[in-house]
């Protein structure tokens, strides 16, 4: 808990940073606080069911207006998703459970539909598994798998976003996760092999400034 917490200050820290080293003319960057929850899924031949799974983010982007309908929006998070909720406190059940800092960037339009601004974002996003989870078995704590990591630590996917933008500072929307990279570990000597892919959908509302 405490390095997410040394990450998250680090991260709220260090990106608004970016303003100072972009500087457009007056009115062309917008700071974006933004919290979602949602759920959080696998796929891929080794994928576990962990269906209904939970995600929740806290993240900050800067929006640097590039034209009238286009922006660029780099930005950092920091993400808890859990799988199996239904499962999380029984007996013999292994639930993946692991903390991201994610690390973004989206090409963003802009437009209005029935006097409401809405947002179109999509770019690719780079997450490293702060708190990486591993192999508890309990019904055997000799199992040699127990303690060894279940997945990669960085990941790479796709993140489309909408927004739907109220007001001068509210906005809500959807936010997806598509993740590119197969994240299992693979142990021949235990006979894990094969893919895991990561994904999450989230509603969230957020701050701009």
């Amino acid at each position: 808990m405490k390095r997410i917490l040394i990450i998250v200050f680090s991260i709220f820290a260090v990106i608004p940073a970016w303003s100072q080293v972009v500087q457009p003319s007056p009115g062309r960057l917008e700071n974006h606080i933004m919290i979602g929850a949602g759920l959080f899924g696998e796929r891929g031949n080794n994928a576990s069911d962990i269906f209904p799974g939970a995600v929740l983010r806290l993240s900050y982007g800067l929006d640097v207006k590039l034209s009238d309908k286009w922006s660029l929006m780099p930005g950092a998070g920091i993400r808890t998703q859990i799988g199996e909720i239904n499962h999380f406190r029984w007996v013999g059940g292994d639930p993946d459970i692991m903390d991201m800092a994610d690390f973004f960037c989206q090409a963003r339009y802009h437009f209005v539909s029935a006097n409401t601004r809405v947002v179109i974002g999509l770019g690719p996003q780079i997450s490293y598994m702060v708190s990486p989870d591993t192999y508890y078995i309990d019904a055997d704590p000799d199992d040699q798998r127990n303690g060894k990591e279940k997945f990669k630590q960085w990941d790479i996917g796709l993140q489309p976003k909408i927004v739907f933008q109220t007001g001068k500072h509210w906005q809500w929307g959807l936010e997806a996760y598509i993740g590119l990279r197969n994240m299992l570990r693979q142990y021949s000597e235990y006979n894990i092999s094969g893919s895991v892919y990561f994904y999450n959908i989230m509603f969230f509302c957020g701050w701009r400034f």
